[in-house]
């Protein structure tokens, strides 16, 4: 059996000294491709690595997007005026009815403002 048979992804060294493996540490032998029924046909749930990618994705942080969330909060009392009855039940927007209340209002703003 050649490499090219055994080990079928590019790229993929079989001398090196780091070898693709699941989360338990079982050797991969090719990690690009999924254990499917036929040539077209569906993805077999018995495909454990495919299961593993696709609940435990791998995140890449990208350094030049880094988010940042500013805001501001407000508390009181709301007093509802009575408008809304005509659209919903919500009995602390019915008139003359006060609720305390704290809001937060906030945005994400990226690193160029």
């Amino acid at each position: 059996m050649t490499s090219d048979t055994q080990f079928p992804v590019s790229g993929y060294d079989p001398q090196a000294s780091e070898v693709p493996t699941t989360s338990q540490g079982t050797p991969l032998a090719y990690t690009e491709r999924s254990l499917k029924v036929g040539r077209r046909g569906p993805t077999l749930l018995a495909d454990h690595h495919l299961r593993e990618m696709t609940t435990n994705p791998d995140y890449e942080r990208i350094p030049e997007r880094v988010v940042h969330v500013r805001g501001a909060g407000a508390h009181g009392t709301f007093v509802g005026n009575g408008a809304a009855a005509a659209f919903c039940r919500a009995g602390f927007l019915a008139k003359g009815v006060e609720t305390r209340l704290f809001a937060r209002f906030s945005t994400v703003v990226g690193s160029r403002g």
